[in-house]
């Protein structure tokens, strides 16, 4: 074999190999940038932020404090423009004192509305001048809508005051009048002191 053909052996390995890096490259860059299948809408409901340790005032037109929003956890999810609340806990202000305090295991802001949906044990309460519940309320579900002083729900509650106790299945409260409305199935058992 002579010199020539020997260099030109190397120079078309060396171009061959040029030319299957290319080719490698190439199928790659169109594998990585072609466009993503349709993911089924179960996987698209992913939050696109989050917030810990959330605290949210609102005033009402004479600017007082009309309610405060707290919660541990906040996933805005982008899809249905919802976002989810861990521990959520409101106080409801009125010209009382002391607030409505509402408490619940998970809740979720509905887009574009004024309700919270609070889910799990969800327990309703105001203080009394000594720091005691005066009134307390436990249910599993409660739409509430803070700005109005308003909260409802169509499932069994507990409702303790001092000396009773009254079961019912679902309730209307208006917390800035202090009424209650009993739905339906009333029981209630008071105790003497």
């Amino acid at each position: 074999m002579n010199r020539f053909s020997l260099e030109v052996g190397r120079a078309g390995g060396i171009m061959l190999l040029a030319l299957l890096l290319s080719a490698a490259t190439f199928w790659l860059w169109h594998v990585l940038t072609r466009e993503a299948p349709n993911l089924p809408d179960a996987r698209r409901h992913a939050p696109d932020y989050y917030i810990i340790d959330m605290v949210r005032h609102t005033m009402n037109r004479d600017g007082d404090l009309q309610n405060v929003l707290m919660a541990d956890e906040v996933y805005h999810y982008p899809d249905d423009n919802s976002t989810e609340l861990t521990r959520p806990r409101m106080e409801i202000y009125n010209e009382e004192q002391n607030p409505w305090e509402v408490v619940a295991e998970r809740g979720t802001l509905k887009a574009n509305t004024d309700l919270v949906v609070l889910h799990g044990r969800v327990e309703i309460w105001r203080l009394d001048d000594a720091g005691q519940r005066e009134f307390e309320i436990i249910t599993s579900e409660l739409r509430v809508f803070p700005n109005v002083e308003y909260a409802e729900t169509d499932n069994a509650a507990t409702i303790r005051s001092f000396n009773s106790v009254t079961k019912t299945k679902g309730f209307r409260a208006n917390f800035g009048h202090h009424r209650l409305e009993l739905r339906e199935r009333v029981r209630s058992h008071i105790e003497r002191h």
